[in-house]
């Protein structure tokens, strides 16, 4: 786990793209690699905390995080390289937020992504509000989960994490 960098944001955009990709086909992406790359690295890692998964030299996966003027302390994005699920990371990441944060987070996750929202279920997280996507970029439904013992909870030594 090390902070992310603007150099790595290209990758970073990649492993996002093929994350949503595989947790939910079809998935209408609003941008392109470039774009989501350029974002990543003038407004996501220049302004809120980005913690990097590295595996084999590459990263494995990513936390945004940062406080939202009307939900608070927030997992602002979390994607994880489909190769890497069920080794942990993904609980890692997550405790890494909860860490500078505090366990009260709050994040959104797109409806369809049924196994996301399994895994913070299963993390502590509950529903507070759902909305029909019309305020997104994918224009897909979306749920906002709150978490109040969050990830600092989680034994993370233990395999099982998804998203």
């Amino acid at each position: 786990m090390r902070a992310g960098i603007a150099a790595d944001a290209p990758a970073l955009a990649r492993l996002r793209l093929a994350a949503r990709a595989a947790a939910m086909p079809g998935l209408r992406e609003a941008r392109p690699a470039a774009e989501v790359a350029g974002w990543l690295a003038a407004e996501l890692m220049a302004r809120h905390g980005v913690i990097v998964a590295a595996g084999a030299g590459q990263p494995a996966g990513h936390v945004g995080f940062g406080l939202d003027p009307v939900h608070g302390p927030m997992v602002l994005h979390l994607h994880l390289d489909p190769a890497w699920r069920r080794r942990g990371i993904g609980s890692r990441l997550p405790a890494e937020a909860a860490a500078a944060l505090g366990p009260r987070l709050s994040l959104f996750c797109i409806a369809r992504n049924t196994g996301a929202q399994a895994f913070y279920e299963r993390h502590g997280f509950r529903v507070a509000a759902t909305s029909g996507g019309a305020g997104t970029e994918e224009r897909e439904p979306d749920i906002l989960n709150v978490g109040d013992r969050g990830f600092l909870d989680t034994d993370t030594t233990t395999s099982g994490s998804t998203p």
